[in-house]
């Protein structure tokens, strides 16, 4: 959910603008779920919010597959990624603990205070998935969980170490690395039936966006800036539609072969006024973790009124939060991020010119 990408100007993509509507995709997606509606839609055969989530991981999948290889140094790569994921997630935490549970508690604030669920929210910060705070939306339809939205952020995250691993092994076996990491995670989503519990979240709800995330990887690795084109593209997209009316049991299938190049495609096309959606900053981050717990307290506090109402309403108050969270938090993040990369970088090439140096007898005790 990162642009990790700096040779791809943010005013010369739609990148911004798809990972908004992915983000919104979300939201709508989980408006159905909260208020108990009933109905789930569905695009290409996967459930809306789940679908974007998928469009993150490709995204991800292919910047940050560029930026490892632009600048191939562990500890530059991590912190850019801790960088543009922690802050923004820690704050989200330290408002579901310090004012939205205290507000909205039915236990009392000294119960809620000495409940240890309270405490345990925390993790959150640890990338562990921690759902619940004492006595918070406990009458909502969809009970108790403050942000179910923070499973996908450990999954980003592994993605984020999975990549330097594959990305060191010979040139190649890049590629048949990246294709057996999304076939194993194809064949995963299958597979495991009984729910598989990994580090507060379900297995299962992981290996999907896996599968997306490697067909970014593999578009990064095969494929060149010129070779991504609209016209295919769109075909791609009106075929899938097609399958998942005609055949609805391959189109997904279909989706995880073909969507990563459709919409990396889409995504790198330059067009006017869309590419122009990032101008104000990039709140697709902050319009997707915060929008759960201002979509649970929009219930707890209104109850279930029209879904468009919600929609509308939840939409407008989380790219409040997300507009804010972009400006005090993530945006200076960011640019500690750029001098922190710099900077490490720099070392890094001074230790090598050192090491070259040292190798080729360049430098000699006399200096020459």
């Amino acid at each position: 959910m990162s642009n990790s990408a700096p040779e791809l100007s943010r005013r010369e993509n739609n990148l911004d603008a798809i990972r908004v509507v992915a983000a919104v995709a979300v939201i709508v997606g989980h408006a159905f779920v909260l208020t108990n509606s009933g109905f789930q839609p569905r695009l290409l055969g996967i459930d809306l919010q789940t679908l974007g989530v998928d469009v993150f991981f490709i995204i991800s999948g292919y910047l940050i597959t560029r930026s490892w290889a632009r600048r191939p140094h562990f500890a530059s790569y991590l912190s850019a990624r801790a960088l543009r994921i922690f802050p923004a997630l820690i704050l989200v935490t330290l408002l579901s603990v310090g004012i939205l549970g205290p507000a909205l508690t039915s236990g009392g604030l000294g119960a809620y205070v000495r409940d240890p669920r309270t405490w345990e929210f925390l993790k959150n910060i640890l990338l562990q998935p921690t759902w619940f705070l004492p006595g918070v939306f406990d009458s909502n339809p969809y009970q108790g969980v403050v942000n179910g939205s923070l499973w996908s952020l450990p999954v980003e995250f592994a993605c984020y170490l999975i990549v330097p691993i594959l990305m060191l092994l010979p040139g190649r076996w890049k590629i048949p690395a990246v294709v057996l990491f999304g076939l194993v995670s194809a064949i995963c989503v299958f597979a495991l039936s009984a729910p598989v519990f990994l580090y507060g979240f379900v297995l299962q709800q992981a290996v999907e966006p896996w599968v997306f995330f490697a067909g970014g990887m593999l578009c990064a690795l095969v494929l060149d800036r010129t070779s991504f084109r609209v016209a295919p593209a769109l075909v791609i997209v009106a075929a899938l539609f097609a399958i998942g009316l005609l055949v609805p049991q391959a189109s997904r299938i279909a989706a995880w072969i073909t969507l990563p190049y459709a919409l990396l495609s889409l995504g790198l096309a330059s067009t006017p006024i869309v590419r122009r959606v990032s101008r104000y900053g990039d709140f697709s981050y902050g319009l997707y973790i915060y929008a759960f717990p201002v979509q649970q307290t929009f219930v707890a506090i209104f109850g279930v009124v029209l879904l468009p109402v919600n929609i509308v309403a939840v939409i407008t108050i989380s790219a409040a939060f997300a507009a804010a969270s972009w400006y005090l938090v993530e945006s200076p993040a960011l640019r500690l991020k750029v001098r922190l990369e710099r900077r490490l970088s720099s070392v890094n090439l001074r230790g090598l010119d050192t090491n070259l140096s040292h190798a080729h007898g360049i430098v000699g005790e006399d200096g020459r």
